[in-house]
């Protein structure tokens, strides 16, 4: 059974360190169209697998509901569904969105894997829970080792925006599968019952995170305006994120950039300290 920090928790976390060095040492020398045959074929082998689940337990016994667990209703739904495809394109942006969203999101489901903490380690369920999130964070940190994609530190504050792009598809889905039939309408505003990507509020069992998102909230955003309820506790759904989303992830992305970005930052700056000291010599 995994639990935190017990011996299969580690197990898991060593198969994906050792998944990772593996793949990085027998591709290190190959041609990049080898390493993008590889790397495409495991993001599509884990796009595959988010269907196949349906025939195995629990999902087998939960259809036709469980049909919802294949649409994009989380980050990592979304980026399984859309990374074979943002692997191949040819835009940078999307590409270094790939890299920041993949490297936090599956290292943190690696790290943190709430969904499967009390299962049995070796069920259907458990094992494709880390099989998928795994490979969300290898991929796309090998396509950078590997140089089949240069991170630029200068692109990062337009990456929120595609992450906000996630979010309203994620919001869109909800809907869907509320008109569907597929999630009671008395959960559109739960963050406790759905995994929405906090677009309804931070998760009640993480009140350090809502803390640390809320700081940098405007009060607007975190309460009922007008009407009966005015001045009632309510998260604007998406837009309470907008502002702190945008500073974290930034923050977050440059830290991630720096062991690739080092020399480029340190000449932007001696650059810009040259043309600082420059202006201050220039005679008025």
């Amino acid at each position: 059974m995994v639990e935190h920090f017990n011996f299969y928790y580690f197990l898991y976390v060593a198969i994906a360190v050792g998944l990772l060095l593996g793949l990085y040492f027998l591709l290190r020398n190959r041609s990049k169209k080898t390493s993008t045959i590889v790397l495409f074929g495991v993001l599509f082998f884990n796009f595959v697998l988010h269907f196949v689940k349906l025939a195995f337990e629990p999902y087998q016994s939960w259809m036709p509901h469980a049909i919802r667990t294949v649409t994009p209703e989380n980050i990592c739904a979304v980026s399984v569904l859309a990374f074979p495809w943002l692997f191949l394109s040819k835009s940078k942006i999307l590409k270094d969105y790939m890299f920041y969203m993949g490297v936090i999101s599956g290292t943190a489901a690696t790290l943190f894997p709430v969904d499967v903490i009390g299962r049995n380690a070796f069920e259907f369920e458990t094992m494709r829970f880390y099989v998928s999130h795994v490979l969300l964070g290898i991929v796309p940190m090998l396509m950078v080792l590997l140089k089949l994609h240069t991170l630029d530190y200068r692109r990062i504050p337009k990456v929120p925006f595609l992450a906000y792009l996630t979010l309203c598809i994620i919001l869109v889905n909800e809907i869907i599968l509320i008109g569907t039939g597929f999630v009671h309408i008395n959960h559109l505003f739960s963050s406790e019952i759905r995994n929405s990507a906090l677009i309804f509020g931070p998760l009640g069992e993480v009140e350090l995170v809502g803390r640390f998102f809320t700081a940098l909230t405007p009060r607007l955003f975190l309460t009922v305006p007008i009407g009966p309820n005015a001045g009632a506790a309510f998260y604007w759904p998406l837009l309470w994120l907008v502002i702190p989303f945008y500073i974290y992830s930034c923050i977050a992305a440059l830290l991630m950039s720096l062991p690739f970005e080092r020399k480029r930052i340190k000449a932007d700056l001696l650059a810009l300290k040259a043309k600082a000291a420059a202006l201050i010599r220039k005679p008025f």
